[in-house]
């Protein structure tokens, strides 16, 4: 058996990590454990054809105006913020064979911010404040046990089934993929697991495309970028600039309107389709991109499950009361953008979550 954790925080992603490196120089004896092999949950940053460049295929903006948790992480780690171009006339489509009408969009993007190097950067910083020995990466939750003292954790890797104890465990993940993957014991109250369940994985059901470019021809066409598509049959709902700060690598990015089952349906030809999509908006010149990356949010077994296939609209209510209590008598808490009173389902909820659970352990 492996020596008894203070805390055991389950998931590597933004919410986990902050509050991994806030907990250390109060509780060492800490572990973060991850089912990927991967730390970033839902940050991604995909390599371009140059290797300088990375294009964010999860979270890309943030609000400085009013997300001050965010703004200030990626100051403390010397990030460089730049504003999302909206420069120049932006498209709106209403079929895949209408002219699209040209109008001017300066409010959108306003106030949003992008990151230099794109959002992996704030993992990379954190991840500077975290031991190696803390990361248990490739480690898969099966089962959570209240033994009264402390809790059992019981995980799977590649090689074996294995046992971690914890006098407190964090679980930095989002409700529903905890709910649909975990077996508690004692079983959790019926009206928390079911809260669980009905709570929306924000973006889990989501996919982008990025394209590059060899130069940004939207730009020297005076467009800004921005198209809305938002006729049952497109591919990409809306795209965006997507052009490193420097503009020295031009790409597009877009949000699929096309849900779940309809991507899989046509996974081998959805590069076509979106190319062929991106000729009608923009013209000849957006026909032969560099290259094309599609992340489908919905096909990644660590962030989705079933019920997120189904399309959600509207942004959820996050930051139940019951998911920011502690249960097992203060040795079981819930944390995640998910979770959050305030900003839940943004980069900003992720911090939200992990100072409230990080007061909570040092109290």
């Amino acid at each position: 058996m492996m020596p008894m954790l203070d805390v055991a925080i389950v998931g590597a992603g933004l919410s986990g990590l902050s509050l991994a490196e806030k907990l250390l120089p109060y509780k060492p004896n800490i572990s973060v454990f991850e089912a990927r092999a991967r730390c970033g949950g839902r940050i991604l940053s995909g390599a371009g054809p140059t290797q300088d460049f990375t294009a964010d295929l999860g979270p890309t903006w943030l609000w400085p105006a009013d997300q001050p948790r965010i703004t200030a992480l990626a100051e403390r780690f010397g990030l460089t913020l730049f504003p999302q171009w909206d420069r120049g006339q932006s498209l709106y489509q209403v079929q895949a064979d209408a002219t699209p009408a040209t109008y001017i969009d300066t409010q959108t993007h306003a106030d949003s911010r992008r990151i230099v190097g794109g959002c992996q950067q704030l993992i990379n910083g954190l991840l500077q404040g975290i031991p190696q020995r803390v990361l248990q990466l490739g480690h898969r939750l099966l089962t959570l046990s209240d033994q009264g003292s402390h809790v059992d954790l019981t995980f799977a890797t590649d090689s074996a089934v294995i046992t971690h104890q914890a006098r407190q465990v964090v679980l930095a993940a989002p409700p529903r993929l905890l709910a649909n993957n975990i077996s508690f014991e004692p079983a959790l109250a019926p009206g928390l697991l079911s809260l669980m369940q009905e709570t929306p994985t924000w973006m889990a059901g989501h996919a982008k495309a990025v394209l590059v470019y060899e130069q940004a021809f939207w730009r020297q066409q005076g467009y800004s970028g921005n198209a809305i598509s938002p006729y049952p049959s497109a591919v990409l709902a809306e795209v965006y600039d997507a052009c490193s700060d420097d503009a020295e690598t031009s790409a597009l990015f877009g949000f699929f309107g096309l849900p779940a089952q309809i991507r899989e349906q046509y996974q081998e030809n959805l590069s076509a389709l979106i190319v062929r999509q991106m000729g009608g908006l923009f013209g000849p010149a957006a026909a032969n991109p560099l290259s094309v990356v599609i992340q489908d949010w919905s096909r990644e077994p660590f962030t989705s499950v079933p019920a997120d296939r189904i399309p959600v609209f509207e942004h959820p209510v996050y930051g139940h009361r019951a998911l920011q209590l502690d249960h097992w008598q203060d040795k079981l808490y819930f944390c995640g953008t998910e979770t959050a009173g305030r900003s839940g389902g943004y980069l900003e909820g992720a911090l939200d979550a992990s100072d409230r659970v990080f007061t909570a352990l040092t109290l």
